[in-house]
Formats: structure tokens, C-alpha cells, sequence
């Protein structure tokens, strides 16, 4: 593969599991853990096939290991102090699983890409009508992969 495709090819690689993901929780409200751990799974073998040292494989899993433990983080405190679970664990997992992929210094990148577009939506809710609320749910997952991919190819465009 040319130096030239391999930024494209790299972005758009997770689209088939990022896509069923996204889609079903917009349906369901559930990220599946099968896709979430494909997604796990894909990012690091893409990261052993780029550079099979071992040592940068096991950066990966830590890597994807804090951020999941940063996602279980920010769900644990938002419970605490509004008493609902506001962030599902699908997308927890979601995002420790897409750190597989970008590596940790792109995942504020990924939840800023996520959260804004998320906002966007939910004030093109509101403006189209639709009452918006402290208790409006709002799937997640979308956002992420989104965020995700956008993450990669500002990456790759670096």
C-alpha cells in the first residue's frame, strides 16, 4: 500500500464496526460488548502490525486501560452528584476501545469532537422544537465514533 493511501485507509478502517455501533445505539441504547471489543482488538493489532515491538503494543493496552478508567471516572462522579447514571458503559468501553486505535494523547481530541457535536444536536433539538431538558438521554455512541474517526484523520493528516 502507498504512503499516500495508507492515512485514508487507516480512517476509514474502523467504519465497520464504528457504523453497527453507532446505529444500534441510536436504536437500543447499547453498544454491544462483541463490538466494543472488536474495535479493542482491531486497534491493537493495527498497532502490532505497525510496529511489532512489544513494548509499544503493551503501551496501547495501558493506554486504552486509562482511558476506559477516565470514562469509568467521569460516570462514577456524574451518578454521584446527579444521582442518575449519565454516561452509559458501552460508551466507557467504547472510548477505552477507540484509544486502541488513536493512542491517549488524541483522545481529548475524540470526547471534545464527541461532546460538541453531541451539543449541536441537542440544541438542533431544541430549536426544532423538541423539549431538551437536564433529563433529555441522548445515545452516546454516535458522537464517539464520530469523534473517532475525526481523531484519526487528524492524526493521520499530522
Amino acid at each position: 500500500m502507498t504512503g499516500d493511501l495508507f492515512p485514508l485507509v487507516l480512517v476509514l478502517a474502523p467504519l465497520p464496526l464504528t457504523v453497527p455501533m453507532a446505529v444500534i445505539d441510536l436504536r437500543r441504547r447499547i453498544i454491544p460488548d462483541g463490538l466494543n471489543l472488536a474495535l479493542l482488538a482491531t486497534g491493537l493489532a493495527l498497532t502490532a502490525w505497525r510496529d511489532p515491538d512489544a513494548l509499544d503494543v503493551s503501551m496501547r493496552c495501558a493506554e486504552a486501560a486509562l482511558a476506559f478508567g477516565f470514562g469509568w471516572g467521569v460516570r462514577a462522579l456524574h451518578a454521584r452528584l446527579r444521582g442518575r447514571i449519565g454516561l452509559g458503559l458501552g460508551d466507557v468501553k467504547f472510548l477505552g476501545a477507540a484509544t486502541a486505535w488513536t493512542g491517549l494523547p488524541q483522545v481529548p481530541l475524540l470526547i471534545l469532537v464527541a461532546s460538541l457535536a453531541a451539543l449541536l444536536a441537542i440544541g438542533l433539538a431544541a430549536l426544532s422544537g423538541r423539549r431538551v431538558g437536564a433529563t433529555t438521554r441522548l445515545p452516546f455512541g454516535p458522537f464517539l465514533a464520530l469523534g473517532l474517526h475525526v481523531a484519526l484523520a487528524l492524526g493521520a493528516a499530522a
